[in-house]
């Protein structure tokens, strides 16, 4: 609805339409959102795209089933929670022989995948890929003993002029901004930078994160993205020791049977003699990752306090983002953000390859790549009309990542990552637009 579109919210409790008409500009219907009369009340006969994201797979599929049969509707977004039924012995469930699904996406394995990254990699509060994993945004708050505090930034590039990496977009005092190259860094700057993924470790170490072998990792909670998480590790870090605490007896016995290796505990993660059992002290890492906001940010917090060396916390809404500031957690996880960012792509697809939202839609990262014809081939960056608030953080050319400086020039085939804040989305769109050869 920011971006000028005409947007209709289907829901079956009047309660949450509500909520979401007073805050933004939307149309609502209270209604099931496969029933073809609600669709069609909706404007399904006419309407650009329709986005599926409740919380139960068969409808999200049936309703996009049902728009393309009846309507005729020409894009379709599902939600899709199981990871059973995204498994790539089931491609076709989803391809013309199957479900009339467009696209998927699957917020649960997006955190699930980036929480088994910060394992790897620890220190940062995001860590997401772009370009083929070729770089990464990687998000992290400055320490007190930050070594590189009030140091401008055009001198940290001095300093280290092989790291290949640029903050383009810093937070402080609640306000987001796009820095120049004389700001300085202060400690509790919440920043984030564009880089060469595999400078990665160096990069946290240049700004003081201790590099912790993970080998402890606690995971509150035994849903699907708890689930998602310990199978990654159970893959890729199988030297780890994983402990899932889980508070109902049901589901901490399903998770039992669904992991090799994994030790799941039945109990409370606020009680004091659950936390003395799982040794929460001697944690690595902590994912609070339960259904509830508060249980999470309480366990992070009290995990902290105990001993555990860097917590997680899953926010499912917005009312605790105030405080956490004031909360030593060391990351927020938002699934809203990573659901907003895998429909944009899709929205703009066309446009930009890859979009990240930051801070509920006050900044994005996007991706995109130059074609033959682009009207910025051949311009040094500086005199490339991109508009202001704009930051161009790393170009991948031929799989080489460039750090660039207002003198790079742009070439056929580039890949562009850049981070751009809110009032300069429609502009850089229009920009792109523009020039038809552009993806």
């Amino acid at each position: 609805a920011s971006e000028n579109m005409q947007v209709t919210v289907i829901d079956e409790r009047s309660d949450k339409l509500n909520k979401v008409s007073s805050a933004i500009d939307v149309r609502s219907i209270v209604g099931k959102t496969y029933n073809p009369n609600i669709l069609l009340e909706a404007g399904a006969d006419s309407a650009d795209l329709l986005i599926a994201v409740s919380e139960n797979d068969e409808s999200n599929m049936l309703a996009c089933e049902i728009a393309k049969i009846l309507f005729n509707l020409p894009n379709t977004i599902a939600r899709i929670r199981e990871k059973e039924l995204l498994d790539n012995k089931w491609l076709d469930l989803f391809s013309n022989k199957g479900f009339k699904v467009d696209n998927i996406i699957s917020p649960e394995n997006e955190v699930a995948s980036m929480l088994a990254r910060l394992v790897a990699v620890s220190g940062a509060h995001d860590l997401i890929s772009f370009a083929d994993d070729n770089v990464r945004l990687i998000g992290l708050k400055l320490d007190e003993d930050c070594p590189v505090l009030n140091t401008p930034l055009e001198q940290l590039t001095e300093l280290f002029p092989d790291l290949k990496t640029k903050i383009v977009l810093m937070e402080r005092d609640e306000k987001l901004f796009i820095p120049n190259k004389m700001e300085q860094l202060n400690a509790n700057d919440d920043i984030y930078m564009i880089a060469d993924s595999k400078n990665t470790k160096r990069i946290l170490s240049v700004f003081g994160k201790k590099l912790i072998n993970s080998r402890k990792i606690i995971i509150i909670g035994a849903g699907i993205i708890a689930i998602n998480i310990a199978k990654i590790l159970e893959l890729n870090e199988p030297d780890a020791s994983v402990t899932i605490i889980e508070n109902n007896k049901e589901q901490a016995e399903k998770a039992a049977i669904q992991l090799e290796k994994a030790n799941v505990l039945f109990g409370d993660a606020v009680e004091s003699d659950i936390m003395n059992e799982a040794n929460i002290a001697d944690a690595d890492i902590v994912f609070s990752v339960t259904n509830s906001d508060e249980i999470n940010t309480l366990v992070s917090v009290l995990s902290k306090k105990a001993g555990a060396k860097n917590c997680y916390a899953l926010l499912n809404e917005d009312k605790y983002q105030p405080v956490i500031p004031y909360l030593d957690i060391d990351g927020i996880i938002s699934p809203r953000e990573l659901t907003v960012s895998r429909v944009l792509k899709y929205i703009r697809k066309g446009i930009v390859s890859d979009v990240h939202e930051i801070r509920n839609g006050s900044a994005e990262i996007i991706e995109f790549q130059v074609k033959d014809g682009s009207i910025l081939i051949g311009s040094e960056l500086s005199k490339s009309n991109l508009p202001e608030n704009t930051y161009v953080g790393a170009i991948v050319r031929a799989d080489k990542v460039i750090s660039p400086n207002s003198t790079t020039v742009i070439e056929l085939g580039d890949k562009i990552i850049m981070c751009l804040l809110h009032d300069a989305i429609q502009k850089i769109e229009e920009l792109l637009s523009e020039d038809s050869h552009l993806i």
